[in-house]
């Protein structure tokens, strides 16, 4: 048995190792994210969008390093990232809405 893994950050490391197709959890989370769901938005440390839900999400992809002793001593800095690209697109909730008959 492969050990649990339920954090939020770490499922989204993985994620990001493939691609958002691979990852339908993942449109799953933003679309509760637009819709401002209790549950989901208490898995974030806290709430982004306190007053209102977001109209549009996205998610890009960064790849982070730690910095080396110098760079930390000079920026106070752990981390440094690169961009890789979009992981997300921007999508509201009627990027979710079922299609109409036709």
């Amino acid at each position: 048995m492969a050990p649990l893994q339920p954090r939020l950050d770490w499922q989204m490391s993985f994620a990001a190792l493939g691609s958002l197709g691979q990852n339908q959890w993942f449109l799953r989370l933003e679309y509760m994210l637009l819709k401002n769901s209790p549950p989901v938005v208490g898995l974030l440390a806290r709430n982004p969008f306190p007053r209102e839900p977001p109209k549009f999400i996205r998610a890009q992809l960064y790849q982070y390093h730690f910095t080396d002793p110098a760079a930390r001593r000079t920026t106070g800095q752990w981390w440094r990232r690169d961009y890789l690209g979009v992981y997300a697109p921007p999508l509201s909730l009627a990027d979710f809405a079922p299609p109409e008959p036709k």
